[in-house]
């Protein structure tokens, strides 16, 4: 059976052919069109929450407007920290929504292509990757100057927003550039492979647009970082390798703002960055490394999959009465 030959209505939403994690929405009922669509609802969503959260922030940290107005970054406090992060996490649900509201697939498709978030996998990747953050980040940081760092008035509340919420800003991210963007680049290539290495190339280019770095290094790094992400996903088939890097980079790098002034944090203009995020671009090669040993241990994890094929098979089944193990013999006539 063709399924584009079906009524749109009964065909299928989920590949009917084995499909890697970029490629999954090349199914029978998708359009390319789709995809547009739910990149420009789900960027609609988060530029509207950002919005208001950064004035929601800025008032808690009782900012300068003026310097608002002039359409400068004031300097970063507790309460823009934690808005920021917020926002950025809230682009899980408008990415799945968007995903589910546009191409018809449920949100849990737009973790992996079992159809959720595979939570054995996630918690495996972060036990063994977050230690190895901590140790070479935190050794970096004991090696370096420590006058600065002392408790302060926003440690506490520091400690408790990035334990909450870092994890989620860096799933957010995940979710909205490797899944939701990768997905649709990747869907308007007939070829897999074209599809990742577009999606790869695209997701790169805004995964560094959206950090405003002005500085060589910065950009360099958030291209590895954002190819390294999008490597992981398509060869475990879900975006949990790729969180997990995010979450072990962001937590330890986050680790130390509770004890020193950080006003200047979102400061990327050249010269911010220097040779040593080459330590950070090894240690994502480092995780890469690491995830594809994990993944090839792990022999059950699914990498492709077709799960429209079992709605597609339903519809060419006989129905009961007309023969088969339902429908008993088939009339003398």
């Amino acid at each position: 059976m063709d399924p584009r030959r079906l009524p749109v209505h009964l065909q299928p939403s989920l590949p009917v052919g084995e499909q890697d994690y970029y490629a999954f929405w090349r199914a029978p009922r998708y359009r390319w069109w789709k995809g547009l669509l739910a990149i420009a609802l789900a960027g609609f969503a988060f530029l509207v929450a950002s919005t208001i959260l950064s004035f929601v922030g800025w008032a808690i940290d009782d900012v300068d407007w003026t310097v608002v107005a002039t359409g400068a970054l004031p300097p970063v406090g507790p309460g823009f920290f934690i808005a920021n992060n917020v926002a950025l996490a809230l682009c899980i649900p408008f990415a799945g929504l968007s995903a589910w509201l546009c191409v018809q697939q449920r949100p849990g498709w737009l973790s992996s292509v079992e159809g959720g978030v595979r939570w054995g996998w996630l918690l495996l990747l972060l036990a063994v990757l977050l230690p190895l953050w901590a140790v070479v980040i935190g050794g970096l940081t004991l090696l370096g100057p420590l006058d600065d760092v002392r408790i302060r008035d926003h440690t506490l509340v520091m400690i408790v927003g990035i334990l909450l919420t870092t994890p989620l800003q860096a799933a957010g991210e995940e979710y909205l550039i490797r899944g939701l963007l990768g997905r649709a680049v990747g869907s308007w290539f007939s070829s897999p492979v074209f599809g990742v290495v577009a999606g790869t190339i695209v997701t790169a280019a805004v995964f560094m647009a959206m950090h405003g770095a002005n500085d060589p290094w910065l950009n360099a790094f958030y291209v590895v970082f954002a190819v390294v992400g999008s490597w992981v996903t398509w060869r475990t088939g879900g975006l949990e390798a790729a969180v997990a890097l995010h979450v072990a980079n962001n937590l330890t790098a986050t680790a130390i703002l509770p004890f020193i002034d950080f006003s200047d944090l979102f400061n990327r203009e050249a010269g911010a960055g220097d040779a040593s995020v080459l330590v950070n671009v090894g240690l994502l090669l480092a995780g890469a490394g690491v995830v594809e040993l994990l993944m090839r241990r792990r022999r059950n994890l699914v990498i492709r999959s077709a799960p429209g094929r079992t709605q597609l098979d339903a519809l060419a089944a006989p129905p009961p009465g007309f023969g088969g193990p339902l429908g008993g013999a088939l009339p003398p006539w």
